[in-house]
């Protein structure tokens, strides 16, 4: 073999070597790149953890407070009655003029029953929206998962919310266990 012969393939030997030494970096650092962001998703749920275990105290006592406190559900057509007539107290102490009720069948969940009532109301803007802050207070398991406001035609100063209720109550003891 030819000096000149031996020179090339030892170049060629170098180049292929450095070339596989460039693959293989690549590949080490993709795999490291992968292994930190593995680290810092097991990192996160890590400290998220530790945040729920601090603050499993605190979810007792909701917990503790919730099963004290729901409503349970006796009868379906009794809790509806309950919740409208409710409503249409409150409405009328804020001097709404009820236009429109409905009631919705009832909705069982997972740990719930929901009772759903749909006043259609009308009023100054002020006194619907603080009938709405007085009706959702937490002892009243009632929350609003539907609200539309618009301006009465005939009277400008006036409104016309439709608001969907919802009331939720503890199921049954016998769903519960169950379950």
């Amino acid at each position: 073999m030819k000096p000149s012969e031996r020179r090339l393939i030892a170049l060629l030997a170098v180049l292929a070597a450095i070339c596989g030494g460039a693959i293989l970096t690549q590949r080490l650092l993709r795999t490291q790149q992968a292994l930190e962001r593995r680290e810092q998703t097991l990192e996160l749920r890590q400290m998220e953890a530790q945040a729920v275990m601090a603050e499993s105290a605190l979810w007792q006592e909701r917990l503790a407070w919730l099963e004290s406190s729901q409503p349970a559900l006796e009868s379906e057509n009794q809790a509806s009655e309950e919740l409208l007539e409710a409503l249409l107290a409150s409405a009328a102490e804020h001097r709404l003029q009820v236009q429109k009720k409905q009631l919705h069948e009832p909705v069982n969940g997972a740990h719930h029953r929901e009772i759903a009532v749909t006043l259609t109301v009308k009023g100054a803007l002020p006194s619907v929206f603080r009938w709405l802050h007085k009706v959702q207070s937490p002892e009243s398991f009632c929350a609003v998962p539907q609200l539309k406001v618009v301006p009465d035609e005939a009277d400008p100063a006036q409104v016309v919310a439709t608001v969907r209720f919802s009331r939720l109550h503890a199921p049954a003891i016998a769903e519960v266990t169950k379950s």
